[in-house]
């Protein structure tokens, strides 16, 4: 079953989360719930601290439709500068231009703890750098001016606000 995505402010988004130090079953229920939850939402990535586990793992896509289950991800190389329109699961509904480096190389471990290297350019270095921003307790809200976020943030109590209602 698809978890529930948390909707910013919630503090397990602005925590950053613990490394995964156990693979096996626990680790691949919490992958598989993740993609679901992210298909039914239709995004292009998410982060464990998006469903509410404060675990260092995310999912990143690729265009062709699958996606990197990535495990206690490093960013180890940065370059070039690119400014993408970024959205957020956890933020619906709002899109914003945001400044990222063109190109990255990711370390990760897989599912089953094995240590992988990618280098990503474009788009997919853009999702790569959200979903580990998540991981480190940052939305992309706060690449944006003050001004920008406190907007997006007051949408985000109306929001939670109205979803709160529909439940009671």
């Amino acid at each position: 079953m698809a978890r529930e995505i948390v909707l910013w402010p919630h503090k397990v988004l602005n925590s950053a989360t613990k490394p995964v130090t156990e693979f096996g079953p626990p680790l691949e229920k919490l992958l598989a719930e993740m993609a679901e939850a992210m298909q039914e939402a239709k995004g292009i990535g998410i982060a464990a601290n998006q469903v509410g586990e404060s675990l260092r793992v995310a999912l990143v896509g690729r265009e062709d439709g699958t996606f990197f289950e990535i495990v206690n991800p490093q960013i180890l190389e940065r370059s070039g500068k690119v400014t993408l329109e970024e959205g957020c699961l956890s933020i619906p509904n709002e899109w914003e231009k945001v400044p990222r480096n063109e190109k990255v190389k990711v370390r990760y471990q897989d599912r089953t703890g094995q240590w992988h290297e990618v280098e990503a350019e474009g788009k997919l270095a853009h999702v790569f750098q959200h979903e580990i921003d998540h991981l480190d307790g940052q939305v992309f809200v706060e690449h944006l001016s003050s001004l920008k976020r406190s907007l997006i943030q007051e949408r985000m109590k109306k929001l939670q606000k109205a979803l709160k209602r529909q439940k009671d």
